[in-house]
């Protein structure tokens, strides 16, 4: 809600209140009457507004409620008559300064939701029974009650358009000139902030499987990076019926992307991202309270994931059904994944798990080159991308494109991932790789890597430390089907 509509709603409500409790003066042909607002939390009466036709009276703003007459009746529910020398004496109408000519005060309560949240006081020189008045004063309640819920309607009603102000801003953030990743990493962000303890990650096809390749920055709870998907996940159900998927996690079920996660809870919900209705991968929205996900923040969410399919497809060209979206030609993913990643991850608070970025070469190229075609050395790489898989050998993470025979990759796992990861490379290429022509290749590799750590989102230094550990090992002619690990 603007601040001019406020104020402006505010002040119609005041003018309102103030001109309902003039016309129940001038109706019971009352000398004062006033109304106080109960603040319980405070344990003051706060004065709203008052109406009077003597020249003696001065209230104040507020007053704690030992010090109010008021004090007695704060929780009344129904009009309660006072005669001035029985009940209540003179003096405590403080309010009346010189003399006080009242002679009965009649409290009458404002109930709303079962708890009086305001005493409106009628005062009289004259005797005054609320019986003869009974129809005034349940006119005045019930005018009081619509006032006050229209008031509170509106505050609300404005809220709300605001909140889809917001919101349409957040759109105006994707644009169709942007980069397709560039245009699904700020739809994560944006994702981000519709989740207060949760998190946004997309899964997306890569080295012949569905691993989840980024995730929002500021993520509290979302799957590891790499992380392949099992049959039996929410993210795998959304990427088949090809709509979105919902579900409250009971006792760490139903799974986000593997059996292999450790925190789910909460809810989640999956949105399967369509262009040209081809699913090209899914989003996956959590948190760990499952209130957060309200109709209009679960319509958000798609409609977020939808104008980034939108915006994609505009500048898309035609793809071969062959073809993935963020992919090379080699089925790795293409530098801006895992560069954006990386800027994720580094505003990740990075206390419960190790993220670790590396590059592997092709140690034997030069007489791989020798040996074979330009065409047997691109499906060398393809056969490769896929046999490197992380989720292979047990760990989560995945495989990039840098140039040609040199390979990066994303592993986010435990503190030894990337040692124990290469390990189990090299145990596997001491047998030749067989490509899927039936050819058997010697393949050696070289790699250096480095720990995803320190301040800022910058991804170019993890970059140039990684390329200068892969120089280094490259230098130190490591022997074949080994390598140093330089972060010791």
């Amino acid at each position: 809600m603007s601040i001019k509509r406020e104020d402006k709603a505010l002040r119609e409500f005041k003018l309102i209140i103030e001109d309902l409790v003039y016309l129940l003066r001038k109706s019971t042909g009352a000398e004062t009457v006033h109304l106080q607002w109960v603040n319980r939390s405070r344990e003051q009466f706060v004065l709203e507004t008052n109406s009077t036709s003597l020249s003696n009276v001065m209230f104040k703003d507020r007053a704690g409620f030992q010090e109010h007459f008021l004090e007695k009746y704060k929780n009344i529910s129904s009009p309660v008559l006072l005669r001035i020398g029985e009940k209540i004496e003179s003096g405590v109408l403080s309010h009346y300064y010189d003399q006080c000519p009242i002679r009965y005060v009649t409290v009458i309560p404002f109930v709303n939701n079962k708890e009086t949240v305001a005493l409106t006081t009628v005062e009289t020189i004259e005797p005054f029974l609320p019986a003869e008045h009974e129809q005034v004063i349940h006119s005045y309640n019930n005018a009081l009650a619509n006032v006050l819920n229209t008031y509170l309607e509106l505050t609300d009603l404005y809220g709300k358009q605001q909140e889809w102000i917001e919101y349409d801003e957040s759109l105006n953030g994707i644009s169709a000139r942007q980069h397709k990743v560039e245009i699904l990493y700020r739809m994560l962000n944006e994702m981000q902030n519709l989740l207060p303890s949760g998190g946004a990650c997309l899964v997306a096809r890569g080295m012949d499987c569905w691993v989840n390749v980024l995730n929002s920055k500021g993520a509290k709870c979302t799957p590891a990076l790499g992380m392949m998907i099992d049959e039996k996940s929410l993210a795998h159900d959304s990427l088949k019926n090809g709509k979105p998927e919902f579900a409250i996690h009971f006792n760490q079920n139903p799974k986000r992307l593997s059996a292999g996660e450790s925190d789910t809870e909460g809810a989640t919900l999956a949105i399967p991202l369509l262009i040209d209705d081809r699913r090209h991968g899914t989003v996956v929205a959590c948190d760990k309270n499952a209130l957060t996900f309200s109709e209009s923040t679960k319509h958000k969410l798609i409609n977020l994931v939808r104008v980034a399919g939108l915006a994609i497809r505009a500048n898309l060209g035609k793809l071969s059904v062959d073809d993935d979206l963020l992919t090379s030609e080699y089925s790795s993913f293409i530098p801006d994944v895992w560069e954006k990643a990386i800027e994720s991850e580094l505003a990740r608070d990075k206390s419960d798990r190790k993220t670790w970025f590396g590059l592997l070469a092709i140690e034997n190229l030069q007489s791989l080159r020798s040996k074979y075609r330009l065409e047997e050395l691109q499906r060398l790489q393809r056969t490769l991308v896929k046999a490197l898989n992380p989720s292979l050998f047990g760990f989560n993470g995945y495989v990039g494109f840098n140039s040609d025979y040199v390979f990066t990759f994303l592993l986010q796992d435990g503190s030894s991932a990337a040692e124990q990861w290469l390990q189990s490379v090299n145990q596997m290429l001491e047998k030749p790789v067989k490509m899927s022509d039936g050819q058997q290749v010697d393949v050696d590799i070289t790699a250096g890597y480095t720990l995803i750590a320190g301040e800022g989102t910058d991804f170019h230094p993890i970059v140039q430390k990684a390329k200068a550990e892969l120089s280094e090992a490259v230098k130190q002619s490591v022997s074949k089907k080994k390598y140093i690990d330089f972060n010791k």
